[in-house]
């Protein structure tokens, strides 16, 4: 988007910025997603919250979006992932929403509409270094078919 420039305006950061017609800029934003595995490392399977929280930081995301986020789950040492993700970052925002409740292995059901901090849970977080006015969680509907499903490999 651009607005129209009056003489003698200059570009901002690097000439990435558009003057706004109130006199101000529209700056560059890094947007990034990160399937963090609970928090588990790929190359040792070892969960370790400070290597997490460096990985996020070396991201340096302005808007940050997490898949595979624990909150008080054993396995992840009981931390709050998105917590630790969005200190990392800098974030004056973040939300979790769960997409299950239970531990793994043992009780794992979808989650309710209830937000409860304390239950162990695992979902996907927004995090942000700009104020959220509101939040927004659509649920989608169940899949009717039992998951995973497994196809036949075809004939050759």
């Amino acid at each position: 988007m651009s607005a129209a420039r009056s003489s003698g305006s200059s570009d901002v950061a690097g000439g990435c910025g558009d003057l706004l017609g109130d006199g101000g800029y529209l700056l560059p934003m890094r947007l990034a997603t990160f399937n963090i595995l609970h928090g588990r490392s790929i190359q040792d399977g070892v969960v370790d919250l400070d290597r997490l929280a460096a990985a996020v930081r070396t991201l340096d995301a302005d808007i940050l979006a997490l898949q595979e986020v624990d909150r008080d789950q054993p396995r992840s040492h009981l931390a709050d992932l998105t917590a630790v993700a969005a200190e990392a970052m800098g974030a004056v925002a973040h939300r979790f929403a769960a997409a299950l409740s239970g531990t793994p292995g043992a009780t794992w059901m979808a989650a309710s509409e209830d937000d409860l901090p304390g239950v162990a849970s695992y979902g996907i977080a927004l995090l942000s270094r700009y104020p959220a006015d509101s939040w927004q969680v659509l649920r989608l509907p169940r899949i009717p078919t039992p998951v995973p499903l497994y196809l036949r490999t075809p004939a050759r």
